[in-house]
Parts: structure tokens; sequence; C-alpha cells
């Protein structure tokens, strides 16, 4: 039933208009990239590609947030959610069929973005290696959490609402990563106040190898599969925290 609920999604989520429009979107500030190389005073070919692989973190975030905060929703809407569960089918196995079917088009989503990122990039003559690669899988499992976080916030509020919080999740996500810095500046209580606080959001910087990869500068492997655990930790709690919620809601 689970495999039924994911493809069902997936196709839906495919063939959102979201979800189109944004990777049109995305071809095209893609084509407009190289006019930031050229306007800059460095070297334009790394610019071009810095712009490309930030652009296809920015586009995959927006990506999940539209099309998951209205999976639910439009089910809702068009009453076919009321037809799943009025079978014996556990909820769980609907918040995680929904997960799956979502996840699944976004990284097939990701995959297009990369191979057409590192295909301008070839054809244009930046500098193009497999860090680049490693770059994409991580910023895919950056939108993976993503789209978990927006599945957790629409469970819990309106789909307007949670799309405004997904979005702060992802930059308070971005700022986490700079809290070792402010941590000299804090005093007393604050700083145990502001650890707590940052330890209720993903640290989205862990997937930000991009700058690194536009310079071909090597990460561990270790280090790869670390980073990517540590998206998988956050997308299974997110899942969980769904479920519970899912469970209890009435419909």
């Amino acid at each position: 039933m689970i495999r039924t609920i994911a493809g069902a999604t997936f196709r839906e989520a495919t063939r959102s208009r979201s979800f189109v429009l944004l990777l049109a979107l995305y071809a095209l500030a893609v084509l407009l990239s190289r006019v930031g190389g050229w306007i800059s005073g460095t070297d334009g070919s790394t610019i071009t590609a810095n712009l490309v692989m930030s652009l296809q973190s920015v586009f995959g975030v927006l990506v999940a947030v539209a099309t998951g905060t209205a999976l639910v929703q439009s089910e809702i809407q068009q009453k076919t959610l009321y037809t799943v569960l009025s079978r014996p089918l556990p909820r769980w196995k609907f918040v995680v069929g929904k997960f799956l079917g979502l996840a699944a088009a976004l990284v097939c989503g990701q995959a297009a973005m990369l191979a057409l990122g590192i295909a301008y990039l070839w054809i244009t003559g930046a500098p193009v290696t497999g860090w680049l690669a490693v770059a994409g899988a991580l910023t895919a499992m950056e939108v993976l959490v993503m789209a978990a976080v927006s599945l957790c916030w629409t469970a819990l509020s309106s789909p307007l609402l949670a799309t405004v919080l997904c979005l702060a999740t992802y930059a308070l996500g971005h700022a986490v990563g700079s809290l070792p810095g402010l941590m000299y500046h804090l005093k007393g209580f604050q700083r145990p106040l502001c650890v707590a606080f940052a330890s209720l959001v993903p640290d989205l910087s862990r997937f930000s190898y991009r700058d690194e990869a536009v310079h071909a500068l090597p990460i561990a492997l270790g280090e790869i599969v670390i980073r990517l655990a540590y998206g998988a930790c956050w997308i299974a709690l997110l899942v969980m925290i769904t479920v519970i919620v899912v469970r209890r809601k009435q419909l």
C-alpha cells in the first residue's frame, strides 16, 4: 500500500504546476547566471559555477516547499484523502507513502537540475569536476530534509502558514552554521539557551559544499557519510512527528 501511495504521489508531484514551473525558472536562471560572471570583477567562470550550484539549492527547496505543502491540502479539497483513509490503512503508511513519493519526485528534479547545470558549465567553459556531483548529492539531501520539514509544518498548520514557516526554517537552518562564531559574544544562560534553540532546527549548512566543489577542494568520504546520515536522521525524526500529528488530527 505504501508503494501505491508513493507512486500516486510521485505522479501528482511531477505533474503539478509549481513543480514544472520552478524547474523551468531554474533553467532560465541558469542561462542568466552567465551574466553574473560577465559583470563580476573576478573569474567569471567561477562566479557562474557558484551561481549555478547555489540555484540548485534555492530552487530545489522552493520546489520541496511548494509541492510538499500542497500535497495533503489538495487531497483534502478534492476529498480523495477521505477515500484513502476510509480503507483499513494505518495513517503512518499514508504519511510515509506521501513522503517517499515526494522524495522520489524531488530526487528526479535534483538530478535534472544537476545535469542541466553541469552541462551548461561545460558548454560555457566553466570548471567542471566530479566534486560538483558530490555537492549536488549533498544539496539533494538538503532538499529532502526540507521536504520532510514541509510535510511536518503542513500537518501542524495551514498551507500558507506552513510555507512561511518552511522558508523561516530554511533561513534559520543556514544561520545555525554561524553559531560557533557567535558563542563568544554570549554570556551566562544565553549560551545554553542558544544551543537548545539551535538544536530544534536542522543545520542545513552541513550540506553546503558548493563553494568548495567549485574550487575542486576535496572532501573526505567519511565526512560525506556523516552529513548524509545527519540528514537521514532529521528526515526520520520529522516524518515520525508528522505521523504522530496526523494520527491525532481530526480529518
